[in-house]
C-alpha cells in the first residue's frame, strides 16, 4: 500500500471518486477520526485523511491526482 494523497475530507472524497472511476482500488485511512478529531490523527489536524492505493496502481493513481491538482479533469467526460 502506498499513500497517494493526504488532505481534508471533501477534497479526498473527490479524488477517491476519480480514482475509483479509473478502476483503482482506494483505501481510506483515518476517515472517521479526520472528521471528529483531526488533531488526534495528525499534528494540528492538518491533512488528516490519507488515501492509499496498491503499489501496482501507484503510477496510474499518481497521474489522476496530478491531473486533479492541475484542473485537467472535465465533468461528464
Amino acid at each position: 500500500m502506498t499513500n497517494i494523497f493526504s488532505g481534508e475530507l471533501i477534497e479526498a472524497m473527490n479524488i477517491r471518486n476519480l480514482l475509483e472511476n479509473e478502476n483503482i482500488e482506494v483505501f481510506t485511512v483515518n476517515e472517521y477520526m479526520s472528521s471528529i478529531e483531526p488533531w488526534v490523527v495528525s499534528p494540528g489536524g492538518f491533512k488528516p485523511l490519507i488515501l492509499q492505493v496498491n503499489d501496482e496502481d501507484f503510477e496510474k493513481a499518481k497521474k489522476v491526482v496530478e491531473d486533479y491538482g492541475s484542473g485537467k479533469f472535465e465533468v461528464g467526460k
